[in-house]
């Protein structure tokens, strides 16, 4: 049996710079390299709805998770580097800081 542990109550990473991505409904983003130390990436969905996904697919209105707007997420930082937004209708501005243990 594996498992992973990991502290309740992450920490943001010293140093690291917090990203804002905004994509379009015609156009994805992803995250910018994280530093090394990150173990989890935290994020919110300021404003819009917005689809994600994490398998290397390209994100459409039929293709992806529904991250809703005003709500916080958690991804381990794997999950993150391979995580792909584009916004439901509009724009979408998804805002995220690096954590560690």
């Amino acid at each position: 049996m594996n498992s992973y542990i990991s502290n309740l109550y992450l920490k943001p990473v010293d140093s690291a710079t917090s990203q804002r991505l905004t994509p379009t409904s015609s156009t994805t983003e992803s995250f910018a390299p994280f530093l090394r130390s990150t173990k989890a990436i935290t994020f919110d969905v300021q404003v819009g709805d917005a689809f994600m996904t994490i398998d290397g697919s390209t994100p459409t209105s039929t293709n992806g998770h529904r991250v809703y707007a005003t709500r916080a997420y958690t991804l381990s930082v794997e999950a993150a580097r391979a995580a792909k937004f584009i916004a439901d209708a509009g724009n979408a501005v998804i805002y995220a800081s690096e954590m560690t243990n």
